[in-house]
């Protein structure tokens, strides 16, 4: 019987193994599977695989990155938008989104070259990228349609695109904070510290339905936001909020990021992370959902929810988005977690079992109640999830500078 430690550390070399097989010339491509559109250059998944490599220390993987970040810039177009993904057989078939644009590219973009740059202190990087970070950040800044700091998003806008999120989406809020906060180290100006300040605030008070929160000025719908609290029975975030609607589902990528984010007050912090474990790590296997609750044919959005896809309707109930369990969410779960060092070893220790069950062929996802590996295999960012989960519990490196 393999010990703890060695099942930890196997899983992290087969976890390294992966990444390094997902190298070309242009960057990292999202799976070595050539189905559907996986092997690509993609800006989320080339981010995240950047954040593992970083974490790594491997100068092989961390040029890679540099790789990924240069085809990306390359395509990025007049409006300051960077590509949701890049082709291999064809550099110059660019998609941006297409059912809707994916927002959340742009946004991974600006983490991944501040991040390489405050985690490598590469400044030739940096001035090499200024200008298309202030043109993607131009960008960002016209999707703040009323100009009160939170960007609007269109249903399937961002990484959960065939999920019903739509609006001020809390996950886009948190990762466009980390985007603001990482180029505010580098730089220290005003108008971004400014706008990254502002946002903090409206992010802490907004998707946090309570009655003490009902007179903070930064409440963008007190209307709505009263509506919150009579609906939202949680102890957990909203996901997102519209003009007219407030979704009480919880999004745990958004989560995961929230605590890794440093814009809640260490109380509020403590409680979040709690009340995901209390709510998700309870069972025999070691995953959290993407979104909870599931959602049915019995449910108001479940119509919504059947006709948004692009090439097949995959979030039948604890499926894909729907309740699936995504490693790659759970690499940053527990790389947020400030739980003790013995709690967070076996957290490791049972997704590595996990992996080894299944052979290491790193499944996009499981299935919600027989946690089967669904949809694609070999996936990068699954691999990344470890590798970032790892890093921060054994080797105590943060995931965000």
């Amino acid at each position: 019987m393999i010990k703890k430690r060695e099942r930890i550390e196997q899983a992290y070399l087969k976890s390294q193994e992966l990444l390094h097989q997902l190298k070309t010339e242009y960057g990292f491509i999202a799976s070595v599977n050539n189905v559907s559109n996986y092997k690509r250059i993609w800006s989320r998944d080339g981010v995240t695989l950047g954040l593992a490599s970083l974490a790594t220390g491997d100068k092989e993987l961390i040029k890679t990155f540099e790789k990924t970040l240069l085809t990306l810039k390359k395509f990025q177009d007049t409006t300051g938008r960077i590509p949701s993904n890049v082709s291999l057989n064809k550099i110059s078939r660019v998609s941006y989104g297409t059912t809707v644009g994916r927002v959340d590219a742009t946004i991974w973009y600006i983490i991944g070259i501040t991040q390489l740059i405050l985690q490598t202190n590469n400044q030739k990087f940096f001035q090499e990228f200024r200008d298309s970070l202030k043109k993607a950040f131009f960008y960002l800044e016209c999707l703040e349609l009323n100009g009160k700091g939170l960007l609007y998003i269109p249903q399937g806008g961002d990484w959960s695109d065939e999920y019903i999120n739509h609006g001020y989406v809390l996950f886009d809020q948190v990762l466009y904070y980390l985007a603001l906060d990482s180029y505010a180290k580098i730089t220290k100006e005003p108008e971004i510290i400014k706008r990254r300040n502002h946002l903090k605030k409206v992010i802490a008070v907004n998707y946090f339905p309570s009655q003490e929160n009902l007179t903070n000025p930064n409440v963008y719908n007190k209307l709505l936001f009263e509506k919150s609290l009579k609906l939202c029975k949680t102890s957990l975030t909203v996901a997102y909020f519209t003009s007219y609607s407030v979704s009480c589902h919880t999004a745990n990528f958004a989560n995961s990021l929230l605590l890794l984010s440093g814009i809640l007050e260490s109380e509020q912090e403590e409680k979040l992370q709690k009340n995901i474990q209390k709510t998700f790590m309870h069972s025999d296997f070691p995953i959290i959902p993407a979104f909870y609750p599931v959602i049915d044919k019995k449910d108001l959005s479940w119509h919504e929810l059947e006709n948004n896809f692009l090439f097949n309707f995959k979030n039948q109930p604890y499926n894909y988005q729907n309740g699936g369990l995504w490693p790659w969410i759970q690499g940053f779960f527990l790389a947020s977690l400030r739980s003790s060092t013995m709690e967070k070893e076996l957290y490791l220790k049972s997704w590595a079992e996990v992996l080894a069950r299944d052979n290491f062929i790193f499944p996009e996802y499981y299935h919600g109640k027989n946690h089967q590996a669904k949809g694609v295999m070999k996936i990068g960012h699954s691999a990344a999830g470890y590798i970032l989960a790892y890093n921060s519990i054994i080797k105590n490196k943060k995931v965000f500078l």
